[in-house]
């Protein structure tokens, strides 16, 4: 059994050995955490396009059933630029006009996670609806260019005493159907989209 001597002994040989592993292993944690938070920052930071449909998405027949427009997807965010396309449709080469709405994710679309704050998404939809005649709103995509106007509007002439700032909302219905044009990929019909104005209390990115 080693005498207290010979545990100072080796006490002396390996707390050094301790200390500089410590270090190493402090500048290591330190090293990641700092690579971490650059990666987040410019995530947040950098505006990354994105689409809505998928560019590949599958068309819908044009017997697909409406959607029941019960539940929606909700984008909220700050309108950048809507954009009317000259397109032809995939198969049969007629004409489809499409319009390209891109609004830019703010801190209201935060859950509480990590989001890509300043994510710009481009939403194609059609200037006319598939089916005029038994839409509910068949003018949808005309109303997405008036709440566009207003909100941007809204925000050029916003008094620097209100507390909310204006944005817009844009939804699509769950089952949308889409069309497939050769220009621009896939896009919703106008029939399952809608557009709405809002407000939050953050100001925008």
């Amino acid at each position: 059994m080693p005498s207290w001597r010979e545990h100072e002994e080796l006490s002396l040989v390996f707390m050094p050995r301790i200390r500089i592993w410590g270090i190493k292993m402090k500048f290591a944690v330190a090293t990641v955490v700092f690579f971490l938070f650059v990666t987040l920052a410019s995530a947040q930071t950098r505006p990354i396009p994105t689409r809505h449909p998928a560019i590949d998405a599958p068309a819908s027949s044009q017997s697909a059933p409406a959607p029941n427009y019960e539940f929606f997807s909700i984008l909220d965010g700050s309108p950048m630029l809507l954009q009317l396309h000259h397109d032809t449709e995939a198969g049969t080469n007629k004409p489809i006009d499409v319009y390209d709405f891109v609004i830019e994710l703010q801190v209201m679309n935060s859950d509480g996670d990590f989001e890509p704050v300043g994510l710009q998404i481009h939403n194609f939809y059609t200037a006319q609806p598939q089916d005029p005649k038994g839409d509910i709103n068949p003018r949808n995509s005309r109303d997405c260019g008036i709440w566009n106007k207003l909100v941007v509007q809204e925000g050029q002439y916003r008094s620097p005493a209100n507390k909310t700032w204006p944005y817009v909302e844009f939804t699509v219905a769950e089952g949308a159907r889409v069309v497939q044009t050769n220009e621009d990929g896939s896009v919703f019909w106008s029939d399952d989209v809608e557009c709405w104005g809002s407000s939050d209390r953050f100001p925008p990115f």
